[in-house]
């Protein structure tokens, strides 16, 4: 693993038969760096240094215990397979009951999601409320508090994904509510990222503001909060140094921060009120008993934001040097993926329909399959995010080569070496590059508008 400084900034390697300046992008004078204020200082080695320190010390004492939940919640779904078919059971008992609740969602084929709120909205907190109550009465349980966290992220984390997804989706649909509007869109309209997610690590406004104002705003460029460009993603230390700038997000920190720079004071009064209600919830918890609220609150914070951090930088960890501002490039497709329910895995449809409903990503990205391919596009089919993360970090191009969806006529070496290529294109001039130009933003806001009507 090679945790040393990545090299300095602006480097879209290639070959050394190539000639480099095709790797190299200019910045347009015009762009202004905003986040962070001066992107040479961003990877300067004072910055370098100070993230890796951050990222050691969250990793080190956290990670351990997040490593042994995920090896218990794989050994549980692995177990139900082979023994009762819990979770295969309860997805069927879903299919059935959900289209008879369809007529409370705004789409007909959201009736699960009343389903979820029952589940994850009341008796998941009220299990919650009910260890914190005996943890007062009878004392503080290791053992209870290790199985109440497994079956918080489930088997094969299946809570964890449901709960990210939906905060997700709630955040990127119309008024921030996937209810019909009326009474149960009034009572449960943002119950997802106002109240279930609290239980499992998702601060109020992470999903409703910052990642809607900012993150598709800029599509991970120099002004993304977030952003993945500045460092070549195939080494563990760049990963290691952008898990704290993904916790300065997850926070709210550094997007409160770049609204209050741009002026954009609406939205940073939002993400204020939304972190300080998350606060108090926290702080109302840890009155009642510290330890517990530290194991049922903190730690899930913690945890499922490592986790967050890694599916993030997959998502967007491949850059094309020729064309920074590639859609099919800059965003990662997973066919029939692993890790998440809903079509999340057809990231480019995302960024390029941010809103769009689930039901219709197959078919978006059947109607752009020409360019995926024109533009051997980032994508896999069937393959787990982690392993594809693991795969990255470890510079396994030739592992990565061989989950690549349709090479087509590409040789495994010449898949090998395109993805190297991509991986390892940074800098702070290719950041003012990456994210969409006005040109696609406007075309996908056509055909948006096009597919509403």
């Amino acid at each position: 693993l090679d945790l040393l400084p990545p090299p300095p900034p602006t480097m879209c390697t290639r070959t050394r038969s190539r000639s480099r300046s095709r790797g190299r992008v200019s910045a347009p004078k015009s762009v202004k760096h905003v986040f962070p204020k001066n992107a040479a200082d961003a990877l300067s080695p004072a910055y370098e240094s100070l993230t890796f320190i951050l990222g050691c010390l969250i990793l080190l004492p956290f990670g351990p215990f997040v490593a042994w939940q995920v090896g218990w919640c794989t050994a549980w779904e692995f177990l139900d397979k082979k023994t009762l078919g819990l979770v295969p059971l309860c997805a069927r008992l879903s299919d059935r009951v959900s289209p008879w609740l369809g007529g409370l969602t705004r789409h007909p084929k959201d009736g699960f999601v009343v389903l979820l709120l029952l589940y994850l909205g009341a008796a998941m907190p009220a299990l919650f409320f009910y260890e914190m109550r005996r943890a007062q009465d009878v004392g503080f349980s290791v053992v209870r508090c290790l199985a109440f966290n497994l079956f918080r992220i489930g088997p094969m984390y299946a809570n964890f994904m449901w709960v990210y997804v939906m905060c997700h989706k709630e955040g990127h649909a119309i008024n921030g509510s996937l209810l019909r509007r009326g009474a149960m869109d009034k009572l449960f309209g943002s119950a997802f990222n106002h109240w279930v997610g609290m239980f499992h690590g998702v601060i109020p406004g992470v999903f409703t503001i910052s990642h809607i104002h900012n993150h598709h705003k800029y599509d991970n460029d120099e002004n993304d909060v977030y952003s993945t460009a500045f460092r070549p993603r195939d080494r563990f230390g760049s990963w290691v140094r952008y898990v704290p700038e993904w916790m300065a997000y997850a926070l709210n920190l550094s997007s409160l921060a770049f609204f209050a720079r741009r002026g954009e004071w609406r939205r940073a009064f939002g993400t204020v009120a939304s972190t300080a209600y998350y606060v108090c919830f926290v702080g109302l918890v840890w009155r009642c008993h510290p330890a517990f609220c530290f194991w049922y609150l903190i730690y899930p914070l913690v945890e499922g934001n490592i986790l967050l951090s890694v599916v993030n930088y997959t998502w967007h960890a491949f850059i094309d040097p020729d064309d920074p501002s590639n859609d099919y490039v800059n965003s990662t497709t997973v066919i029939d993926g692993q890790n998440f329910c809903l079509k999340e895995e057809y990231h480019v449809v995302h960024h390029q329909y941010a809103g769009v409903h689930w039901t219709r990503h197959r078919a978006l990205y059947e109607k752009h399959l020409p360019s995926y391919k024109a533009a051997r596009a980032s994508i896999f089919q069937g393959e787990n995010l982690f392993v594809i993360f693991g795969c990255i970090v470890s510079r396994d191009y030739k592992k990565l080569a061989s989950m690549y969806f349709e090479p087509g006529d590409m040789k495994p070496e010449e898949v090998e070496e395109m993805m190297k290529v991509r991986l390892r294109c940074h800098g702070r001039d290719v950041a003012t590059r990456i994210g969409r130009s006005a040109k696609a933003k406007k075309e996908s806001e056509e055909q948006m508008r096009k597919e509403k009507e």
